[in-house]
């Protein structure tokens, strides 16, 4: 029987990963379910839904490393987030051991000689992410068999910025001439699982992930790291690459090496240049912060592949689907009164410029245009949503007060879930809530889709009556909260009557899930941060200082650090609070 093929893609989403690994977490829950609902012969709808893959970047980068080793294993899901101590590593790293307070230690500073050390490469402590590393590549206790919704031949997809870049020749070689070169810095890695149960042979660009000797966890691990390492505040990531990975370029789609009608270009290394060789990388999400088109290109291509290398949007012949996990955390706002004069100050061109790349690189190889009017069903997107907020707060619009964002992570420039548990609790939370509503309401196909339809004409009539009037579900809506003309007219033959992909098989799952109380930061807890901030300062300078070669502009200096360290508190604590907005309210005990 046919199954239906999903590869999710996760965003980049800096402190807001909490937020993707709740929707990760409520989704396998799901799924696990109905995989033992059709194993006990229950009432339920018979078709095969396959995870093929994850794409990611930054945040969601780690994210999808994650999980395409927890879902190997076994791990309880968490409906609570006050929980401590649990077997979901996807949870246990995004709310328990993801926080500030490890990356302002010093423990990177006293690494190499006291007296000339080496250059310094982030401003935060990233020794935690080598800790958080290794437990994420923890061997869990496996399944009595593998999750039958898991592909075996699991691919991941990994966005990297790759500060070394690649060199490609645009003419040739042209002796006695002038070449013309350019550099290609928008990295990418792909790893693929490899099982005893595995049906694929291992892609050529693929690097093996052996869930029986082990082989690459660690290479997986450090791609995961360098995915998310933000540029200037966590440490680049040195990764081992092969010349063939970058034939055919990274800019042509995956079906373009497949078919072999790649441009015939190829990297214009040195005689000589060592393979494999180093490469240093930061955050994928600076080039490319939703990496859509690697999870498109890579479902298009699966067997049998499309012609066209595009998905079918028709909601009758759709056999495979793009599920983006999309959390954009920002608290970025149109400014009505903007001052281009006031803005065109170089430092204020420079810190909007890389806002504005790390924006814009949310939409390479992504066209939102269908996915805005409702007319594709082949790309499907999880987003935070929270109309509970919305109405309790709609008040404040009147007096043209800002509603705060549904995720709390997206405070402070979206770093503010490290500064606080709560926060990403919060946000983890909202998470599971906001996917049993995509898979109740949205992730919808109609009964005549091609998968369905196999499905449903396998079962006894009386059986399948059941099933059809228990699972059916409405037309699904669109952006403007009405049903959509698409959808609507879509498939006549089946008289409208929508089946969902991923069906909630158990009342728990079904059960609405109560709208997520905001947690305030304390007052004492933000103290702790702006000390902990101060001597993490200190210390950076200090080193910083110490690399200078003048012993007389060494010793000038650390008066000036000590004084800066002491009397930048009050500035930043009050700059903190504006940012934290109503996520703090000073002495008053949280929600949680």
């Amino acid at each position: 029987m046919r199954g239906f093929k999903i590869v999710i893609n996760m965003a980049g989403a800096i402190s807001a990963g909490a937020y993707t690994a709740g929707v990760l977490d409520f989704m396998t829950e799901a799924l696990d379910a109905w995989s033992k609902a059709k194993a006990a012969g229950e009432e339920v709808p018979q078709h095969d839904v396959v995870i093929e893959g994850f794409s990611g970047a930054s945040a969601g980068g780690l994210c999808a490393a994650l999980a395409a080793l927890v879902l190997q294993e076994e791990f309880e899901h968490v409906a609570d987030a006050t929980k401590r101590g649990t077997t979901n590593r996807l949870y246990e790293a995004w709310v328990n051991k993801t926080d500030i307070r490890g990356l302002l230690k010093t423990r990177d500073l006293d690494r190499g000689d006291r007296e000339r050390p080496g250059p310094l490469v982030s401003l935060l402590d990233s020794t935690v992410l080598d800790e958080l590393a290794v437990y994420g590549l923890e061997r869990g206790p496996k399944p009595e068999a593998p999750r039958p919704y898991v592909s075996p031949d699991l691919t991941v997809f990994l966005s990297l910025t790759n500060l070394r870049g690649v060199l490609y020749s645009l003419n040739g070689l042209s002796p006695g001439g002038v070449e013309e070169t350019t550099s290609f810095f928008g990295d990418r890695i792909r790893f693929q699982t490899v099982r005893p149960d595995s049906q694929r042979p291992l892609g050529e660009a693929a690097y093996p992930v052996d869930m029986v000797t082990g082989e690459g966890f660690e290479m997986l691990g450090n791609a995961a790291i360098a995915t998310g390492a933000f540029p200037a505040f966590l440490a680049p990531r040195v990764l081992m690459r092969r010349h063939s990975d970058y034939t055919p370029p990274l800019w042509e789609t995956h079906e373009a090496g497949v078919k072999d009608d790649a441009a015939p270009v190829e990297p214009s290394f040195p005689p000589g240049m060592a393979d494999p060789f180093e490469t240093l990388n930061v955050d994928g999400g600076v080039t490319n912060n939703d990496p859509y088109n690697y999870a498109h290109d890579y479902l298009a291509a699966l067997d049998p592949p499309r012609e066209d290398h595009q998905l079918e949007r028709d909601p009758c012949k759709a056999d495979r689907a793009v599920v983006s996990i999309a959390p954009f955390p920002t608290m970025a706002s149109y400014a009505v009164d903007y001052d281009p004069l006031h803005n065109a100050g170089v430092l204020q061109v420079i810190g909007r410029l890389f806002q504005a790349l790390v924006s814009q690189s949310r939409f390479y190889g992504e066209s939102l245009s269908h996915l805005m009017r409702g007319t594709t069903f082949c790309h499907f997107m999880v987003a935070p949503s929270d109309h509970e907020l919305v109405e309790e707060l709609k008040h404040e619009a009147v007096h043209h007060k800002p509603i705060p964002k549904a995720l709390q992570c997206a405070t402070l420039a979206a770093f503010g879930g490290f500064f606080e548990r709560g926060f990403r609790a919060h946000d983890y939370e909202l998470g599971r809530r906001n996917c049993q509503k995509f898979l109740l309401d949205h992730f919808v196909f109609p009964a005549e889709n091609v998968v369905m339809k196999e499905a449903l004409a396998g079962m006894d009539a009386e059986v399948r009556a059941r099933v059809v009037e228990q699972y059916r579900r409405a037309t699904p809506k669109g952006p403007d909260g009405e049903p959509m003309a698409y959808a609507a007219e879509a498939c006549a033959a089946s008289q409208r009557v929508w089946l969902p992909v991923v069906p909630l098989c158990t009342p728990e799952l079904r059960a609405p899930i109560a709208p997520v109380p905001r947690y305030k930061m304390k007052a004492a807890d933000l103290d702790e941060v702006v000390r902990l901030v101060a001597v993490r300062f200190e210390a950076v300078m200090k080193r910083a200082v110490r690399s200078l070669h003048s012993r007389g502009l060494r010793w000038s200096l650390r008066p000036g650090v000590w004084f800066a360290s002491k009397l930048g508190r009050g500035p930043l604590k009050q700059m903190l609070v504006k940012g934290l907005g109503s996520s703090y309210k000073g002495g008053e005990t949280g929600a949680k």
